[in-house]
């Protein structure tokens, strides 16, 4: 390789990093209501087998009614996520006297000399209600981008359907024209594997640790399976952060230890089965992805975009491995990132064989 063409690899690298940090306020948005529009889609399919009087139900009805539904998941969570910070915000005084007692505690048990230090000293109390109104302006600001992700998931909506016409308009050669469908349909298959896989067992995961709160009387059980089932999309620290916060509030609501062990154990064994059992097996091989790209595209993301990089980090880095693994020059870039090395794509064309519209593709 030319030293000219390694400084344009370089200058290009960098230009699409200026760009993803630069327009981070304009690209998050789109990625996340890109997110929105192949779950709309994944309902729309799902409303669309509905018996209605021996007949489908037309797809104009099902769109609106996967609009309605997700809008309605959107509201009632920003309801419960604001309920629970205010729960917390009026019961602070009983629970920073616990937290004292708990220091205490730890102090006694370790035989430490020195008297513990209160609340006061620790300005525990200040430092919760500054998070909590971090948490409250995090809340406004996401409602206030709400709008904006909504308006983008139905122009996207709008564009699927005249999508085929324009890609015949294109007059590509096939060997272009097919090229292009193949890499439409293999990121098509991959993101809808993905997030319905991720979906489906976060919701488990989710449902099993809320059964768990609930046995032991955890405060705000409904609130900690929300969180794991959000933080169940996040790749390795997702999942021990989601069971260290419902951990840390049972250690400081109950005396005994039990509590916050059954909550350590019972989330984490729930992690466990549904993470590296039932998910690989529902997943298959449709991510091939390194275990340790996973881990450095989420510090990657997470350093470029915060929250929305970490759940965004796998689908965005399965793409990029489809799409360099489609040319030459960029094809070692997608072997060093897959998991075995294996970025063959003839799979991919026998099923391109089978759908040369790639109307047809987009659809499934």
């Amino acid at each position: 390789m030319s030293i000219f063409r390694v400084a344009a690899w370089l200058v290009t690298i960098g230009l699409i990093l200026t760009l993803i940090v630069v327009g981070k306020s304009y690209l998050v948005p789109i990625f996340v209501a890109l997110v929105l529009w192949y779950l709309v889609n994944a309902l729309n399919d799902q409303f669309r087998h509905l018996p209605f009087v021996g007949t489908r139900l037309p797809n104009s009805v099902t769109l609106l009614m996967s609009l309605i539904f997700i809008g309605l998941t959107l509201y009632a969570i920003s309801d419960m996520i604001v309920n629970t910070v205010n729960g917390f915000v009026q019961e602070s005084d009983i629970y920073l006297p616990r937290i004292e007692a708990q220091i205490a505690r730890m102090y006694e048990q370790f035989h430490i000399d020195r008297p513990p230090p209160s609340i006061v000293d620790l300005k525990l109390g200040q430092q919760l209600l500054g998070n909590f109104a971090l948490v409250f302006a995090g809340v406004t600001s996401a409602a206030k981008g709400v709008a904006l992700v909504l308006l983008y998931v139905l122009f996207f909506l709008v564009e699927q359907g005249s999508f085929p016409r324009k890609m015949r308009a294109l007059g590509l050669d096939m060997e272009g024209s097919t090229r292009f469908t193949y890499v439409l349909a293999e990121i098509n298959t991959a993101m809808r594997t993905y997030l319905g896989v991720k979906t489906l067992t976060s919701i488990a995961t989710a449902l099993l640790s809320f059964v768990v709160f609930r046995i032991i009387g955890l405060d705000y059980a409904l609130f900690w399976a929300f969180l794991i089932f959000l933080f169940n999309f996040v790749p390795t620290i997702g999942s021990i952060t989601a069971t260290a916060l419902p951990a840390l509030l049972a250690l400081v609501q109950f005396d005994s230890l039990t509590p916050f062990l059954v909550v350590v154990l019972g989330v984490t064994v729930i992690q466990i089965l549904v993470g590296n059992i039932i998910e690989p097996r529902l997943m298959g091989s449709t991510l091939n992805i390194s275990p340790l790209v996973v881990v450095l595209s989420l510090i990657l993301w997470s350093m470029l975009w915060g929250i929305v990089g970490m759940l965004l980090s796998v689908p965005i880095t399965v793409a990029i491995i489809i799409v360099c693994a489609q040319f030459p020059e960029t094809r070692p870039i997608a072997i060093l990132l897959s998991r075995n090395g294996d970025v063959n794509t003839r799979k991919l064309k026998r099923r391109g064989r089978k759908h040369q519209d790639t109307g047809e593709i987009l659809a499934k």
